[in-house]
């Protein structure tokens, strides 16, 4: 049983945050000392010689949790960098009036990339509403392919949305979108560690999710995974000495980082066979769905997500509409005053708290929240819609 003074966190906050920035394992910490420890030790020696083959050690272990190709993988900072080192690559394949199709649930960075994308090679961005009280995996496939048209080129799709925790039917979409032709790029930010991952099974054509976020490893690390067809055409986006040798040797090697958030990904792995990732899993979706319906009693508003897209994460909708600023400062405050961490998510023109279930939360947590989100809107000022 996994409890605090298992984890790095301040036990006195109530981390309901999660799926910002990951937490990190007080053994995975200490492991991740140990391994720059040693490379201090020897710079050189690490970093020149042993790397390589430590990479390939670890992407093993990636690849055999995700069902993927080893040879498919290669480790990013975030998942960002994956989908921007994506996106450039297929940038000189677009013309303009080729559309890219993506959803109102994409991440913000994403949607800026897209924007970037379609400044500079006149493709359209396309934008699918998918309705956050969707009822079937059916009617989400519909909401995302109705918006397929013969110049569609690229399908941008989350596979958990960070703004709303709806996990996507990535499988069917992908599917049909193969069908009609259409490239899919996965934004798996969330992916790895919350639910199961099949990437032999998903056949996507490019997939990144972040290793710092559910895999608790230490922050910032990901992994791209690019079907064969395209591994010869995605480089990173800096070239450095193993650029020439090809896909993975490009990517191992950008110049000179810290890859400790990469070689200690095997101790968060180990962390969680040893918790059991079964139990792990179902521990945090019995806790944030119980949580999530105590907030939303609270407040008298609901979380409406279905239960077919629901995993680790949930939003609750607020019971006014906030502005950014206006977000911004309730988020601190409900950190500063109730030691409470939770993020102010705006999303289909309303504002919603998005709340994670951790196997280091429980109830306590979540009722702490309900308590001071009410006390907070009714004394806060300027709760109207700011823009």
């Amino acid at each position: 049983m996994s409890t605090t003074a298992d984890w790095l966190l301040d036990p006195d906050i109530a981390y309901l945050n999660h799926g910002a920035f990951g937490a990190l394992p007080r053994a995975v910490g200490e492991y991740a000392v140990e391994l720059r420890r040693q490379m201090e030790a020897n710079p050189t020696g690490l970093l020149a010689r042993r790397l390589p083959g430590l990479l390939d050690d670890v992407r093993g272990q990636v690849a055999e949790l995700l069902r993927a190709d080893p040879d498919a993988c290669v480790f990013v900072a975030n998942a960002t960098a994956g989908s921007a080192a994506v996106l450039t690559a297929l940038a000189p394949m677009l013309e303009a009036g080729d559309e890219v199709v993506t959803t109102d649930h994409r991440y913000g960075a994403v949607g800026i990339q897209l924007e970037a994308l379609a400044a500079r090679t006149g493709a359209r961005i396309v934008t699918a509403h998918v309705p956050l009280d969707a009822a079937t995996s059916t009617d989400v496939v519909a909401a995302i392919t109705e918006r397929f048209t013969s110049r569609t080129r690229l399908l941008v799709v989350d596979s958990i949305s960070s703004p709303s925790g709806f996990v996507f039917p990535v499988e069917q979409i992908v599917a049909t979108s193969h069908e009609r032709g259409i490239a899919v790029l996965v934004d798996a930010a969330h992916a790895p560690g919350q639910i199961e991952v099949d990437l032999r099974a998903l056949g996507a054509d490019f997939w990144v999710g972040n290793l710092h976020k559910w895999i608790c490893s230490p922050r910032a690390a990901a992994v791209l995974c690019i079907a064969d067809r395209w591994r010869a055409d995605v480089r990173p986006l800096v070239p450095s000495h193993g650029y020439p040798a090809g896909f993975q040797p490009a990517f191992d090697w950008t110049g000179t980082l810290d890859p400790t958030p990469i070689l200690a990904v095997p101790a968060a792995l180990a962390f969680w066979s040893e918790y059991g990732w079964e139990r792990m899993r179902g521990t945090q979706r019995a806790t944030v769905d119980d949580g999530a319906a105590s907030v939303a009693k609270a407040l008298g508003t609901s979380a409406p997500v279905a239960d077919e897209f629901r995993a680790a994460m949930r939003i609750i909708e607020l019971p006014v509409t906030l502005g950014r600023e206006t977000g911004l400062r309730l988020e601190a405050r409900l950190s500063n005053d109730y030691r409470v961490e939770v993020p102010i998510m705006q999303l289909h023109n309303r504002s919603w708290i998005r709340v994670c279930g951790q196997v280091y939360n429980d109830g306590a947590d979540y009722d702490r929240l309900a308590a001071a989100l009410p006390e907070l809107l009714e004394t806060e000022e300027g709760l109207e819609t700011d823009g």
